[in-house]
């Protein structure tokens, strides 16, 4: 039986995290399945996940399945409950050619990705990603390549922009995203699709996020940066208003994340590298 599934939601994030749910479904039902994403992205998995047909032409099919993500659980398990399938975190996987070579071979390096889709989901420390670049560089002797789609981002009177001392790499296609992470120590972002990229290669990420619940991107190989104590978890509690850049439903000034300091940061990464990088 040939089965067409849609994912609703076309952003990288989703993408990434609804693939191996649907990979899990196919194997159980052993249906054909044509999946439709997002055009741009086909090229990520194609190749990883051969047993799905990804925006195949002229598919018919007998079982069509639509599906999307919930902000009140699990950003996996929206897609495992439309699916019919039991939920289970599963790390999702990306096409990564054998013969990748370093684009900085004397060089230790993070990547890092600090744009966002809103301001809430910034880590809105102002000086936050300056003084970790910094810090890594002098502690550790590691490099900090930022790879971005924009260097500026954000709207009028509330642009963000890339750290002056990374690396600068924005605007580089998402296969050449794969490039620079997969020869990375580690990845440090937020909660956005460069993150799940970096977790789908294969990465540990280091994820700084107090807008979203520690339960709603995936928990394995990660170093989450977060804080109750302090107003957390808006998009998966309240009605996101996508509108709105500057959406605060709780009117705290983005407390979630501004609050968060550089030395929270700095004592987990700390951790990070010490345990596994030296």
């Amino acid at each position: 039986m040939k089965c067409k599934i849609t994912l609703k939601s076309y952003p990288l994030g989703d993408t990434i995290a609804a693939i191996p749910q649907v990979d899990k479904f196919q194997k159980l039902t052993g249906y054909e399945v044509g999946l439709f994403i997002n055009d741009r992205y086909k090229s990520l998995f194609e190749k990883a996940y051969s047993n799905i047909s990804f925006n195949p032409e002229n598919f018919s099919f007998e079982k069509n399945i639509d599906i999307d993500f919930s902000f009140n659980q699990p950003l996996q398990k929206g897609y495992a409950d439309d699916l019919g399938i039991e939920y289970k975190e599963e790390r999702p996987k990306v096409y990564i050619p054998e013969d990748l070579q370093s684009p900085f071979p004397k060089k230790k390096y993070i990547t890092l990705s600090m744009q966002s889709t809103h301001q809430g989901r910034y880590w809105n420390n102002k000086n936050g990603w300056d003084f970790l670049i910094k810090y890594l560089k002098q502690k550790y002797n590691i490099h900090t390549v930022c790879i971005d789609r924009d260097a500026k981002w954000g709207v009028e009177k509330h642009y963000n922009l890339k750290p002056k001392k990374a690396i600068d790499r924005t605007g580089i296609s998402l296969n050449k995203c794969v490039e620079y992470i997969n020869n990375s120590l580690f990845h440090v972002g937020i909660s956005t699709g460069l993150s799940w990229l970096a977790h789908a290669c294969g990465k540990h990420v280091v994820l700084v996020s107090n807008v979203t619940k520690h339960w709603y991107e995936f928990t394995n190989d990660t170093t989450r940066i977060y804080d109750e104590s302090i107003c957390n978890g808006c998009l998966n509690e309240e009605e996101f208003d996508s509108s709105n850049w500057l959406w605060c439903p709780r009117k705290k000034n983005f407390e979630c994340t501004q609050k968060i300091s550089f030395s929270a940061v700095k004592e987990k990464i700390d951790n990070l590298i010490q345990n596994n990088y030296l």
